[in-house]
């Protein structure tokens, strides 16, 4: 038996990043990321081949459809999604695993495993766009800076 739990405090990077490219390099950047990003870790890790794919790409057709119904430009809303996004993420996980992995244990602190999880990655998303925003800047202060 395997039982499924997340870290209370864990934060998704991944669906930060998905949303970071979807919000300043558009659709063709964030799905190709979410797509390698899902073969990527298919790839080296021991769970059921082609399920991080599935919910990587789950995750970008979210937040695509997610931003035509919210100003993505703006931070709240940049949260708001995000958080639904983990949360929709979490669930289409447990019920793949449910689905097609045998015996699998959900544990019963899973649910408030997985608000900590969409808090987190919420409250996280404007200061890591912002860390974003600023290292795109580097590069370009640096080759106009000296030398």
């Amino acid at each position: 038996m395997q039982a499924v739990a997340a870290d209370l405090l864990d934060f998704d990077l991944l669906t930060i990043v998905i949303a970071y490219l979807l919000l300043k390099y558009g659709h063709g950047a964030a799905s190709v990321y979410a797509f390698g990003q899902g073969l990527f870790i298919d790839v080296v890790s021991g769970g059921p081949q082609g399920f991080s794919t599935l919910i990587y790409l789950a995750v970008f057709l979210g937040l695509h459809f997610g931003s035509r119904f919210l100003e993505f430009d703006h931070p709240r809303s940049q949260m708001f999604l995000v958080a639904i996004i983990v949360l929709l993420k979490e669930v289409l996980l447990v019920t793949l695993l449910d689905l097609f992995v045998p015996r699998v244990i959900i544990m019963k602190s899973f649910p408030l495993m997985i608000l900590g999880s969409m808090v987190v990655t919420a409250l996280s998303v404007p200061l890591l766009f912002g860390v974003f925003d600023y290292l795109l800047v580097l590069p370009e202060q640096n080759s106009a800076g000296g030398s």
